[in-house]
């Protein structure tokens, strides 16, 4: 849908993502950075942010996850959709199974040290084995 609108339309079209699972979490990097792709590779001009555990759990969204958001978005420009597609396939395939139990993660106060709102070395880690992991299925993530 967001190809078409884009190529027939002089819409600007938008997201905001709920992914199932909770922030310090890989799930949680690898879902968003899943949906960014297929946005960018789809046409959406805005990618408006996460909210981790389904946006419903209070204390559950950090900006870790509109990181992931931004890397993966700016990775996949210009790739071809037939090799996003393919990164997909994989990456979706790596956590799918989790969907009907999703790890919950960390409320925000054990995410990020709430004096300087600077994210612990934990989720730090976390998201760089996510980085790893993306770079390992062959999106040019910096």
């Amino acid at each position: 849908m967001a190809a078409a609108v884009d190529a027939n339309t002089d819409l600007l079209i938008a997201n905001q993502y709920y992914p199932i699972s909770g922030p310090c979490t890989e799930m949680c990097l690898l879902e968003t950075a899943a949906q960014a792709m297929v946005d960018t590779a789809s046409g959406r001009e805005l990618l408006s942010g996460s909210a981790a555990a389904k946006g419903v759990a209070m204390d559950k969204t950090t900006g870790m996850e509109a990181r992931i958001m931004g890397e993966a978005s700016i990775a996949t420009c210009g790739m071809k959709i037939s090799d996003v597609n393919e990164i997909l396939e994989k990456l979706v395939s790596s956590y799918e199974g989790n969907y009907h139990k999703p790890p919950a993660g960390k409320r925000f106060q054990e995410c990020y040290d709430v004096n300087t709102v600077k994210p612990t070395d934990e989720y730090l880690k976390v998201y760089d084995n996510v980085v790893k992991t993306l770079r390992d299925l062959g999106l040019a993530i910096k």
